[in-house]
């Protein structure tokens, strides 16, 4: 069994110092004078290179071992990065707070747009105030009912009398302009527009104005100003006219 190499610090620094500095062959080492006070210096030069390589294999095993451990394979066998979670994370963060600029700025700018549809309709809108509930004939009956509940402001309930009515009075200008103001009431401008179009459902009536206007704020509503301000100009009334002009500003 070979004996263990016995080498003490001081010949280890010797020999160290002199490869690392001097970079040189193994014979230019043996051949210097001041390695060659150190007893068994071929061997112990080479229990030093030795041992040094061990170590820096070790130091390289360390570091890929840290490497594999901040990588992952996705299901593509691709390596990612684990440290990329922190950064994707970092960007959620970063496009939520975009996102949040950018729905407060669109409230801003909603809220400096006094020519907005959402306010010109706002500013505009007020149901009809109804027609008086007297009770007439039977055949109202249906109808003057869903006016007490129109005028209470339960507009459903009133869409509900009023749509029993009409497969006998689809063309009763009263019905369908009451229809759709509780339907625009209600919120529903495309379903009101069943009932207020067209025009010319009221041309012979008394809500030939009127219809219009409810109608103009339907298409606001929707979005559809030139439409409603064409409608306004076709059928001026004091209310019409300031409705446009809201419209122009």
């Amino acid at each position: 069994m070979k004996s263990p190499i016995e080498i003490n610090s001081l010949e280890w620094d010797i020999i160290e110092t002199y490869l690392d500095q001097n970079n040189v062959s193994e014979e230019a080492l043996l051949s210097d004078k001041k390695l060659n006070q150190i007893s068994n210096l071929s061997e112990k030069i080479a229990h030093v290179k030795q041992v040094r390589i061990e170590i820096e294999d070790s130091i390289r095993q360390s570091k890929i071992k840290e490497f594999h451990e901040h990588i992952s394979a996705d299901q593509k066998g691709l390596y990612i990065q684990k440290g990329a979670a922190k950064k994707t994370k970092s960007t959620t963060i970063w496009y939520s707070i975009a996102a949040v600029l950018v729905v407060l700025f669109g409230i801003f700018w909603l809220l400096q747009n006094t020519n907005s549809p959402e306010k010109i309709f706002a500013a505009h809108f007020e149901a009809d105030p109804g027609l008086r509930t007297v009770m007439g004939t039977t055949n109202n009956y249906s109808f003057y009912e869903g006016m007490i509940v129109y005028k209470r402001e339960e507009y459903k309930e009133a869409i509900n009398w009023w749509q029993k009515l009409l497969p006998e009075k689809a063309n009763n200008d009263t019905l369908n302009y009451f229809l759709g103001v509780a339907y625009l009431a209600e919120g529903n401008a495309e379903k009101s527009l069943d009932y207020l179009e067209p025009s010319s459902k009221f041309n012979e009536g008394i809500f030939k104005e009127d219809a219009a206007y409810y109608t103009a704020l339907a298409k606001i509503k929707l979005g559809q100003m030139e439409a409603a301000k064409q409608l306004l100009k076709q059928h001026p009334s004091e209310r019409n006219n300031k409705l446009l002009k809201a419209l122009n500003k």
